[in-house]
């Protein structure tokens, strides 16, 4: 890769695919178009690395989640050495070593941004994390964000408002572990059910001290419905601290747990009889593509697009189980993709499983309060507050990884901050025909 000199910021975007028998990866300077590095790994090493990440990540994937976290809370991203072997052989494996070069070089000259649109094999990767030089992560040159494919501005349906100083004075719309049905099979995220509840009082106090909708709270009756009462008033964010579930390579299964039990109408699929999921597909199609959704039931409100039931706000941040699974289906189109084409900017949430407050408690013995869990969620609000979202998190994320390299263990590992990501989809100037695009119908 020629090194031209490079411009005061420098951005770099990175663009990966599968295919067969290698996944390539491209990386292009903004300044230097005409000169992109391509960069080809092996399926076989990538298949290794995958399966090295998988054992130290909490993940769905083994069909028992409890038992993923317990391992993931004492492996190899909860002690200081293996999880730098692990995200060293991250660094080696994905960026070639004249782009990591390249990378170090421009950071000493000026700001360098990463924009990123990772593969399916790529997605849960840790990017951020990866050794670029001298035994630092790409974190500590860069500021690092992910990109929807371009097709999502393709008819977008709603283009993301501006974000100026009176949109962010408008109220917060804080779902935050929302009331699920009996028989849901899923139990709370946080400890309000139990005396001394001490991470629900905390983010409970946090709400109460600042603008919020009507619905907000913890453990609130939360459906569909009152979202969209909230959603309509026109909040200036969105946090959800909750349940989020997907079948990969099944584009909208993608789903928020809300309080909406069986005899409600949506696109879902039920769940032990008892609780209706809200599902990208809802959020894209709303009620008006009634043929897809149970016959034996209406909708409450009928022949309504999606974007006109749950309009979203320019800043969306999701707190919650593999909120940005969008990436490692086939088909990418999940909660982010859906919230992007329902208007917002900014989208932060995690690529795996996120232990709870309550698992550090069991597994690691850690009753603080806030916990781990409930500190990424203050955490990640307050990045949503600032000018910059991206490099907001980008410096919370290297503040909590300067703790971690102090003081490694459990409460500081990875497995928390390191799991968020924000994915950013900002208005693009397109050709739009007359009456598409923006309208609220």
């Amino acid at each position: 890769m020629r090194m031209p000199e490079p411009t005061a910021h420098s951005v770099l975007l990175i663009r990966a695919v599968d295919t067969e028998p290698a996944t390539y990866i491209s990386f292009r300077w903004l300044d230097d178009p005409q000169h992109p590095e391509v960069h080809a790994i092996r399926d076989v090493e990538l298949r290794r690395l995958v399966a090295q990440l998988d054992r130290a990540l909490p993940g769905s994937d083994s069909g028992d989640g409890s038992l993923a976290i317990a391992s993931a809370l004492t492996g190899p991203f909860t002690r200081k050495l293996s999880e730098y072997a692990l995200n060293e052989a991250i660094g080696r494996a994905v960026f070639p070593a004249v782009v990591r070069t390249a990378i170090v070089e421009r950071s000493r000259r000026g700001p360098v941004t990463v924009r990123i649109t990772p593969s399916r094999t790529l997605a849960r990767m840790p990017l951020e994390l990866a050794v670029i030089g001298d035994s630092r992560r790409l974190i500590e040159f860069a500021d690092i964000s992910y990109e929807p494919p371009a097709a999502i501005h393709a008819g977008r349906a709603r283009i993301p408002e501006a974000w100026t100083d009176a949109v962010a004075s408008r109220p917060v719309a804080y779902i935050v572990d929302p009331r699920l049905p009996a028989g849901s099979g899923l139990g709370q995220v946080l400890d309000w059910q139990r005396p001394g509840a001490v991470n629900a009082a905390v983010l409970s106090k946090h709400i109460a001290g600042l603008p919020h909708t009507a619905n907000s709270g913890v453990g609130r009756i939360v459906g569909r419905w009152e979202l969209s009462d909230d959603l309509v008033a026109k909040p200036s964010r969105l946090l959800y601290v909750g349940h989020i579930s997907s079948t990969l390579d099944e584009p909208g299964s993608a789903a928020m747990h809300l309080t909406d039990d069986a005899a409600e109408w949506g696109y879902a699929t039920v769940m032990n009889s008892a609780h209706l999921p809200f599902s990208a597909l809802d959020l894209l199609l709303g009620t008006a593509s009634p043929e897809l959704g149970p016959a034996d039931r209406s909708p409450v409100e009928p022949n309504r697009t999606g974007r006109s039931l749950w309009p979203m706000p320019p800043r969306v941040a999701l707190i919650a189980c593999e909120g940005g699974a969008d990436y490692r289906s086939s088909e990418t189109f999940g909660l982010v993709m859906a919230i992007f084409n329902a208007g917002a900017e900014i989208v932060t949430t995690s690529r795996w499983m996120l232990p709870s407050d309550e698992a550090f408690r069991v597994h690691c013995g850690l009753d603080s309060a806030p916990g781990p869990t409930t500190e990424l969620a203050l955490g990640v609000d307050a990045t949503h507050r600032a000018a910059d979202p991206v490099r907001a998190l980008n410096d919370w994320q290297r503040s909590k990884f300067a703790q971690w390299q102090l003081d490694p263990g459990p409460a500081t590992s990875p497995l928390t901050w390191a799991a968020m990501a924000c994915h950013a989809c900002p208005p693009r100037p397109l050709h739009r025909p007359q009456g598409a695009g923006d309208s609220d119908d």
